[in-house]
């Protein structure tokens, strides 16, 4: 708006103080001076294409300067992901077997609680159908007899010592203990309760366990993990970028991530290939979380890299303005390779050291 305005301002005020083919004011008390000044500061595309701006103007348009050099130009790669845990810091608590759940002897965690390796969570009591609680009892009625009888003869046979084999008094003491502790199973398998101890120390993630709830052999209850150990994991429809990557960064929801790839995966899943970074630091991101990746190819070489907003046009159109003086600009035909959304390789046209707009070119381009 503003360049709008000071162009209509210039457009007006130029016909009234000179006009072409009339010699200027020179009467006692007139200003000659005002209509060089005015037409020396407006913005003017010269004969050869290049464009004269005041410092007055630059400043007003806000153009900005860079001086290019040569960067690496591999070319960036955007995948979608997600964040995930590393698999060797932290796990998943499930069910060993069909049960009732109890609170531990703090009561049930709560998500966000760090937790010790081997702390007590939860208790699973066992909980079976009816038929089979009925056939366990029987079970168990029946090795309870047998304990007795087993006792019984290990008591006599101890008694004749010295008249009996040492060896028939072993065997039937043996026989006493292995009924006992058959008998002491099958007590705990209908009674005893057995703890969920977190795997690892970390935070929950998950928790989805209440007391009284009936879950099946299986089911998650936990989750728990290092937030200082979290990974990503991207889906890419190239195999080839399993071989390696050079560098990544992502993106979650606002949150910048360093990445470094820790390798792909060799079977596809829905028709691509998992690919894991692991994320530097302790970003505030959560696990399931959506994830951008962009990541760069090994061995590409380097070149001019600019940012996207320095070009004008695209094809065989596009150019550049490059600054070669204080107030002179020059438009620069260049060929460009893109790298990413944000920035292009220039392969043609432009050398290292020299000073491109990267802020502002469009304005240039509209001087006439």
């Amino acid at each position: 708006m503003r360049l709008m305005a000071f162009a209509l301002a210039l457009a007006t005020a130029l016909p009234v103080l000179a006009h072409e083919g009339h010699a200027p004011d020179v009467r006692p008390g007139a200003l000659p001076v005002v209509s060089g000044a005015i037409a020396t500061d407006a913005p003017r595309r010269l004969t050869d294409g290049r464009v004269r701006v005041a410092k007055a103007s630059q400043r007003l348009w806000g153009l900005r300067t860079r001086t290019a050099r040569q960067e690496d130009a591999a070319p960036v790669v955007e995948l979608a992901g997600r964040v995930v845990a590393d698999p060797s810091a932290g796990g998943r608590i499930q069910a060993p077997f069909a049960g009732t759940v109890e609170a531990g002897p703090g009561g049930l965690p709560l998500p966000g609680q760090a937790v010790r390796g081997g702390q007590v969570l939860a208790w699973l009591r066992p909980s079976l159908p009816p038929l089979e609680r009925s056939a366990r009892v029987a079970e168990q009625a029946d090795v309870g007899a047998r304990l007795a009888v087993a006792r019984q003869r290990a008591e006599r046979l101890a008694q004749l010592e010295g008249s009996v084999a040492r060896k028939d008094i072993e065997a039937a003491r043996a026989e006493a203990d292995g009924l006992a502790r058959q008998w002491a199973a099958l007590g705990s398998a209908l009674e005893d309760r057995t703890p969920l101890r977190a795997p690892a120390a970390g935070l929950l993630a998950s928790a989805l366990a209440s007391v009284g709830q009936r879950v099946e052999a299986g089911t998650e209850l936990f989750q728990v993990i290092r937030p200082d150990r979290l990974m990503v994991e991207a889906l890419a429809y190239d195999p080839s970028l399993a071989d390696g990557l050079a560098a990544a960064r992502g993106e979650a929801g606002g949150v910048a991530l360093s990445l470094h790839f820790a390798g792909g995966g060799r079977s596809l899943r829905e028709g691509a290939v998992p690919l894991l970074f692991r994320v530097e630091g302790r970003p505030p991101v959560a696990v399931g979380q959506p994830v951008k990746v962009l990541a760069s190819r090994p061995g590409t070489g380097k070149a001019v890299v600019l940012p996207l907003a320095a070009v004008s046009g695209s094809g065989d159109n596009a150019l550049v303005w490059v600054h070669e003086a204080p107030e002179l600009f020059a438009p620069r035909r260049v060929r460009l390779r893109p790298l990413d959304a944000e920035r292009v390789a220039v392969r043609e046209g432009l050398a290292a050291g020299e000073r491109v707009v990267v802020q502002g070119a469009h304005l240039l381009g509209n001087v006439r």
